[in-house]
């Protein structure tokens, strides 16, 4: 088992839970600047509850899903580790969820490969054959669950058919902005903000 530490937080990283790297990082440290008192959030895909937890420090509600029950196992004890409130569920993308929220987030599995549904740590980055197809498939209901004036935080690679995500974005008519960005040896890590128009 790994660890992995964010300003003061500590998250341990069960085997076959995805490790929060580069692209974790670049979204919490954008999250760590944000007001979010009494915002209502959801992390969908959590892994350890990085992003969650990252949250939870600053937001008054904070829901995390995962498809993998090691990362809801994970999540849990990351935030009771750090004496912190999370809201941990099983959910495939919006599946389990019936609320709206202020801010939704997915730090997507963006790789190019084709899932194997068996194996959940790949799961964890593999995001179908041009590593975007997951993305579109979340962004396809995530408009459903914002409420009137929130906005969804993304996280994916500039290897993942990036003109087929912001197509997408348009489609379900919303707006988005480059956040930040990274580069990291062969792609730009993307923080994207898409909202409403």
């Amino acid at each position: 088992m790994g660890k992995v530490f964010f300003k003061h937080l500590e998250f341990e990283v069960p085997e076959g839970v995805y490790e929060p790297r580069e692209d974790s990082f670049l979204a919490g440290n954008h999250i760590w600047k944000l007001d979010l008192k009494g915002k209502k959030v959801l992390d969908v895909g959590t892994g350890t509850g990085f992003l969650a937890i990252i949250c939870s420090e600053k937001a008054g509600d904070v829901h995390a899903t995962d498809i993998n029950p090691r990362a809801i196992s994970a999540a849990r004890k990351n935030a009771e580790k750090n004496n912190l409130h999370l809201d941990v569920f099983e959910s495939d993308l919006f599946q389990e969820v019936d609320e709206k929220y202020d801010m939704i987030l997915f730090n997507a599995p963006y790789l190019p490969g084709e899932r194997d549904v068996s194996n959940m740590e790949e799961k964890s980055w593999l995001g179908g054959k041009k590593g975007n197809e997951l993305l579109i498939k979340f962004l396809e209901d995530a408009d459903k669950y914002l409420k009137k004036e929130g906005f969804i935080l993304l996280v994916f690679s500039s290897i993942s058919g990036v003109k087929d995500i912001f197509e997408k974005i348009n489609e379900k008519n919303m707006d988005y902005r480059v956040i930040n960005q990274k580069k990291v040896d062969w792609e730009k890590i993307l923080l994207i903000k898409c909202y409403k128009f």
